[in-house]
């Protein structure tokens, strides 16, 4: 971030953090960003978290933030849950109480409630939630919508991270359109830069063929992110490109066996690699020629930024923020959902013109540098914890 970054107009503000936990989410790992930068700039941080665990809370380790534990279990049952989140609620207005925080900004939408609850009891000045994605929690969990509305008004500024998200929440949690503030997802260019020296280095370490054709999708194995349809249409590309390989980066949520199974009844066992969650995503892409992201739903995805930083052309549906990200048919291709046929084509597109992929790929580090550099989206936040400090929930 460059010496003129935007400061808040206090000396030295207290501002928490809210979240659920420290996994490797998108919202998590902007959050974490967030904090690491204003860290820099010597604002004074703190982080409650219902469960801190996951990778990022090393990642915190580095800054001077405290991060205060909420106390919640994720695996016990029904009751204990609920027992646990009323402890959480009355924990979380402790620390409000002992640190008289300037601003609350609360993640996700479990926290966005319990933040800016306790913050309008507590009287703190200025209360920010954030919507990260489609509201689509709200059909799968029956009444999760009043906490949603609750939250949206009892807070002065909501911030999205799409203008899908917004026009999303304007609809579902019926919203101030006024209250929303669009700040797009960043990421950290210089994390993302190779050569073609590393990537043959990279494909040597993980004994790839460098004259395979690679695709890689970075996505955790969730039933929404849709790889049932990636691997139909990998099956589809194989016929065309025998020497293309798919890795499937990402954790299993539970799916991962019915996907081998899958492969195999496909024929494509063989032109399919899972890797699980991993630390090296950037070397990971480096190796790789296109990446692919076969969603039912996004709010914006860190993954599509995070590959055209690479020098990646991207093949997305048109889901979220997607279409907000890429521009279709300059930076990587937009296609429906739940098409894979159409999903195929794009990928065998890029793949009969390397020429045109890279060219796409240089198009999109530059939409990045110009769009979607981490300094951005910091300094965005730090003109609404400015510009906010009058303004009234209403």
């Amino acid at each position: 971030m460059n010496q003129n970054s935007t400061r808040v107009n206090s000396a030295s503000p207290i501002i928490l953090y809210a979240i659920g936990s420290l996994v490797l989410g998108g919202s998590e790992k902007q959050m974490a960003l967030l904090i690491k930068h204003l860290d820099q700039l010597n604002f004074n941080c703190h982080l409650f978290v219902l469960q801190p665990v996951g990778p990022l809370k090393n990642f915190l380790r580095k800054t001077n933030v405290k991060i205060y534990d909420g106390g919640y279990l994720s695996d016990k049952s029904v009751l204990a849950k609920i027992l646990l989140l009323f402890r959480a609620q009355l924990r979380l207005c402790r620390v409000i109480w002992k640190i008289r925080p300037d601003i609350l900004h609360a993640y996700l939408p479990l926290t966005n409630f319990m933040g800016a609850l306790a913050g309008r009891i507590l009287k703190v000045p200025l209360i920010i939630t954030s919507k990260r994605a489609l509201g689509t929690h709200q059909d799968r969990y029956r009444g999760s919508r009043i906490f949603d509305i609750a939250s949206f008004r009892l807070s002065n500024w909501v911030t999205v991270n799409s203008r899908a998200v917004g026009e999303d929440t304007i609809k579902r949690d019926r919203g101030n359109a006024d209250k929303i503030r669009l700040i797009y997802n960043g990421v950290k260019l210089t994390e993302f830069t190779s050569g073609n020296f590393k990537r043959r280095k990279i494909r040597e370490a993980l004994r790839l063929d460098p004259a395979k054709k690679i695709i890689i999708t970075v996505a955790n194995l969730i039933p929404y992110k849709d790889h049932i349809d990636l691997l139909k249409a990998a099956t589809l590309v194989t016929e065309q490109f025998p020497d293309s390989l798919f890795l499937l980066v990402g954790e299993d949520r539970g799916i991962r066996s019915n996907l081998v199974k899958l492969a195999q009844k496909l024929g494509i066992v063989n032109h399919i690699i899972f890797l699980d969650r991993r630390n090296d995503i950037s070397d990971l892409m480096a190796a790789s020629d296109i990446s692919v992201l076969s969603s039912h739903e996004e709010g914006f995805s860190n993954v599509v930024l995070e590959s055209m930083a690479a020098g990646l052309p991207v093949v997305a549906t048109r889901v979220g923020g997607n279409p907000e990200a890429i521009i279709d048919g300059m930076t990587g291709w937009i296609v429906p959902p739940r098409n894979p046929e159409e999903l195929a084509n794009k990928i065998v597109d890029l793949l009969n013109d390397p020429q045109k992929a890279r060219r796409w790929g240089e198009l999109g580090k530059i939409r990045i540098k110009e769009n979607f550099l981490v300094e951005k989206m910091v300094d965005e936040h730090l003109k609404l914890y400015n510009s906010a400090g009058l303004k009234n929930a209403s």
